[in-house]
């Protein structure tokens, strides 16, 4: 399988394309509802001296090994189902302007391809890239709990100013 990121549009996986804003129906329809719905409110009043304002409404569908190939991977979406993210934790190729991606590989590959092409990033936690041109972060192994400076994580999302430091 095959991601590719179309920065500020949204992604093709295969052949299907899925741009932010899809409604989640038709975002299951073209992946054969191969879904595990992990829809849920995380509660942060706690924190907040009771103020439920800061609830987080999480919206988002997991899909696991669809299409016969191992892989896992999340889509999330906004207050009224409509795709706004896209996480990649491993089991499928990743595509960006032409530079071709694979998980376990040596990260710092990608990040020079990159750089390379004029998309600057930033290191936002160690092992932890963010490409603000691209709408995208990628993570390294360790910073994902396992060893080693192999790519195991990219995110991509409609949004991503809550990434970006004022």
């Amino acid at each position: 399988m095959i991601i590719e990121i179309i920065p500020n549009e949204g992604f093709k996986l295969n052949s299907d394309t899925f741009c932010w804003t899809d409604d989640r129906k038709l975002v299951r329809q073209k992946l054969k509802n191969q879904h595990k719905e992990d829809d849920r409110v995380i509660e942060m009043s706690q924190f907040f001296d009771g103020d439920t304002s800061h609830d987080i409404d999480q919206k988002r569908d997991i899909y696991q090994d669809i299409n016969g190939m191992k892989n896992y991977f999340f889509l999330s979406y906004d207050k009224d189902n409509l795709l706004n993210e896209l996480e990649v934790h491993w089991g499928i190729k990743i595509w960006i302007d032409n530079t071709e991606m694979e998980f376990g590989k040596d990260i710092d590959i990608y990040l020079n391809h990159l750089k390379l092409k004029g998309y600057h990033f930033k290191e936002i936690e160690q092992g932890n890239y963010l490409f603000e041109k691209l709408k995208i972060t990628i993570a390294d192994s360790e910073s994902t709990g396992g060893d080693g400076n192999g790519l195991s994580y990219l995110y991509s999302g409609q949004d991503i100013e809550h990434l970006i430091e004022n």
